[in-house]
């Protein structure tokens, strides 16, 4: 007997069929018969936005565009009567230009973001519960991450520092000329005048004729 399968598994235990019967009219009518719909046994994120959507009075494609999901999806929702109550509930409570506005991947990761934040406080409840350590570098790489979100994170201070160099080569050459000085070298200097008046210098004596 060939193994019966769920989904990509097969399942364990082989099912033994312990009576036959032959079919009748009465219970081929039965396929005519209308399935209850399915009802939704959670309601997640996704939901509450499709019916905020729907609530708000788009279209299915319009919900199906805003929300990310298909046409048909958005069809089968319709027809839960869980999903029904959900709309329900928003109904009056949101408009077509709310929905609209809202940025619909901004929304969905601000979600999973808080949603991996719970789930990581959870993990780390658990893990003091039972007394176990979880490894240094995660939660090196949850401390890091969360201080720099709000400005606690690793701190680069860079100096800028300006330096005009036609400036620098003025300082240095005075620099220079001042070495020189102290080292005797400089050019000598012509001797400062003085505040007297030259000597008169006298020429030979003159004689007189008689």
């Amino acid at each position: 007997m060939a193994a019966l399968q769920r989904g990509k598994s097969s399942i364990a235990q082989v099912p033994e069929v312990s009576d036959f019967r032959v079919l009748s009219r009465a219970d081929l009518s039965m396929l005519t018969e209308k399935r209850s719909p399915a009802t939704l046994q959670t309601l997640r994120d996704t939901h509450h936005r499709i019916a905020r959507a729907v609530a708000a009075g788009l279209n299915n494609g319009d919900v199906a565009t805003s929300c990310g999901i298909s046409y048909n999806r958005v069809s089968v929702l319709k027809r839960d009567p869980a999903f029904m109550e959900l709309v329900a509930h928003y109904r009056g409570m949101v408009t077509a230009e709310y929905v609209r506005s809202v940025d619909s991947f901004m929304e969905v990761a601000t979600a999973n973001m808080l949603k991996a934040a719970v789930m990581i406080s959870d993990k780390l409840d658990d893990a003091i519960d039972k007394g176990e350590f979880l490894p240094t570098r995660d939660l090196l790489a949850i401390h890091d991450t969360g201080a720099d979100r709000f400005g606690y994170g690793k701190m680069q201070k860079n100096l800028n520092v300006n330096v005009d160099f036609a400036s620098q080569l003025e300082k240095a050459r005075r620099r220079s000329a001042e070495a020189r000085v102290i080292e005797g070298n400089s050019p000598p200097r012509s001797a400062p005048a003085s505040s007297s008046p030259p000597a008169r210098v006298q020429g030979p004596p003159s004689f007189r004729r008689v």
